[in-house]
């Protein structure tokens, strides 16, 4: 596996010779002070892979070129902890924690209406350090990757091979925005033959 720098160039090259416009929508990096803030606002500790991306960009703006992670968009710390403070507020029931939101989850991307996240999962244990998808209807838990790195790896390999991530495959607009199309997964050839025989 590649280092989480590594990963992230490949990215970051990628979008300076492919969507500029999308590599000019990425913040500057976070200070070690301000990162400090936010663990201190939040009660927790940033993981060292994020805190690592954060300090090479601070998310990026709320346009349509910042949302190129598969429609969502890399969280500044300030909404990092904003809506970390939310989803806490929003857990009035313990059936939810752990399930559809939980105090040890950290959201680091968003798509436009937040309903959509990635998160880092903090809780001690063999899942920690994990990335996994949240969705407001369902709660988390959806497609995991073991870290950052392994999720920038897939992101890197899906944008320079032009193949399909999560079923949704890169394509730059002629405006040169990076949008994702739906790809649904192939159906087996048997599954296929013993449905077209109903």
């Amino acid at each position: 596996m590649q280092s989480l720098s590594e990963a992230w160039n490949r990215v970051e090259n990628w979008l300076t010779a492919e969507a500029p416009l999308v590599r000019s929508a990425l913040r500057p990096g976070a200070t070690p002070a301000e990162l400090a803030a936010a663990e201190e606002s939040m009660g927790l500790t940033i993981p060292h892979q994020l805190a690592l991306l954060l300090r090479l960009h601070d998310g990026a703006e709320d346009t349509e070129a910042g949302r190129f992670l598969q429609r969502k968009r890399l969280l500044p710390l300030r909404e990092i902890v904003s809506m970390h403070s939310t989803m806490c507020a929003l857990l009035d029931s313990d059936d939810l924690v752990g399930t559809w939101w939980h105090p040890q989850w950290i959201p680091f991307a968003a798509n436009h209406d937040a309903w959509s996240r990635l998160y880092f999962d903090v809780r001690s244990g063999a899942g920690y350090g994990s990335v996994s998808t949240y969705f407001m209807e369902t709660g988390g838990g959806g497609h995991p990757w073991p870290s950052l790195t392994a999720y920038l790896e897939e992101l890197a390999a899906s944008l320079q091979g032009g193949t399909p991530m999560v079923h949704h495959v890169p394509r730059v607009t002629d405006e040169g925005l990076l949008v994702w199309d739906h790809r649904p997964p192939a159906v087996r050839p048997q599954f296929a033959r013993r449905r077209r025989a109903r």
